[in-house]
């Protein structure tokens, strides 16, 4: 849903870059925070103190944080809440995020371009992360796609595949 941006103020106060529009994460009362790494997990669950909102940022208060030294221990840390307290999509033309990670990504002519590894928020609309496959000894390769209508052709959940309009060597 999130994760720590940098401190806000001097009372262990932080910003939040959230993933979600508005201010999602504050609509719930139990967060889970990963102390640990991408490759180790370690999720515990908290309750923030406060939440609020500073110029469009999502800012947190959370337990056990006095300063803005702890606060800044926070920068990076993931925020997460359990898929069951999601609300349910307002329409077919919507998505969370964690719906689209993994799902493979197919152009018009079938050909397999790679799988979603994420997206990213550049404002006016999101970016699909595609992770290419590699070729030979090569790294794979990141594909970035606009997600707006002209370059999505469809969203199959149930068929775990995005279809674009996309070639391979763009």
């Amino acid at each position: 849903m999130a994760h720590v941006k940098e401190p806000y103020g001097l009372k262990g106060w932080v910003k939040l870059y959230s993933y979600s529009e508005e201010l999602g994460l504050a609509g719930f009362e139990q967060w889970w925070v990963n102390q640990g790494s991408e490759s180790k997990p370690d999720w515990r669950a908290t309750e923030p103190d406060e939440v609020g909102e500073h110029s469009g940022v999502l800012i947190a208060k959370l337990p056990g944080v006095e300063d803005r030294d702890a606060a800044f221990a926070l920068k990076g840390r993931q925020i997460a809440v359990p898929r069951s307290e999601f609300p349910e999509r307002r329409n077919e033309d919507e998505f969370y995020w964690s719906d689209l990670i993994g799902l493979e990504v197919k152009n018009r002519q079938d050909e397999l371009l790679g799988v979603v590894d994420g997206l990213l928020d550049l404002g006016p609309h999101e970016v699909l992360r595609v992770k290419a496959p590699a070729v030979g000894d090569a790294k794979p390769q990141e594909i970035l796609i606009p997600f707006v209508a002209q370059y999505i052709d469809a969203v199959e959940l149930g068929n775990k595949v995005v279809k674009v309009d996309w070639e391979q060597d763009f």
